[in-house]
């Protein structure tokens, strides 16, 4: 009995450690626009996503990092709330959506992709680009806890 309560508070205590497993970092757009991320690299990571969340800071957001250049299908599955999507390569923005949908009960999850290759994804929450005036071209810098940024 006291070796399973000492197992499920030994969980209970990782739970908030392994949620952050990928780290946390910033992203700044344009020179003018810092980001601070969460960032999802395992393949768990950018399968969950910010999926079954009830809303994101309108200051925050989520960085998916990919190995290499690819072009990564982001899907709307869970979302609660509509975000605008980056795609970013090679320090600049490659592509970008405003406003995807968070589907409504019984609706089907909306699927969007880059028009090119790209090696990170930004998600944020909708109206957040044309709040900070974002645009395709825009240059790009990352400070990330652990691994490469750009």
């Amino acid at each position: 009995m006291i070796v399973r309560w000492r197992l499920g508070w030994i969980l209970l205590c990782l739970l908030p450690v392994l949620a952050e497993a990928g780290g946390r970092g910033e992203v700044r757009i344009g020179n003018r626009v810092a980001v601070p991320v969460e960032v999802a690299r395992t393949e768990a990571e950018k399968t969950r996503g910010l999926s079954g969340r009830d809303r994101l800071a309108p200051d925050r957001g989520m960085l998916f990092v990919y190995e290499a250049p690819v072009r990564p299908l982001i899907w709307m599955r869970g979302m609660r709330f509509p975000l605008d999507i980056l795609w970013i390569r090679d320090g600049r923005v490659v592509d970008l959506v405003r406003g995807a949908k968070a589907p409504a009960p019984g609706e089907a999850p909306q699927e969007f992709a880059p028009r090119e290759d790209a090696q990170y994804v930004l998600e944020v929450p909708a109206g957040f680009v044309e709040r900070q005036g974002i645009a395709v071209g825009d240059r790009v810098e990352m400070r990330l806890e652990e691994g490469k940024g750009r």
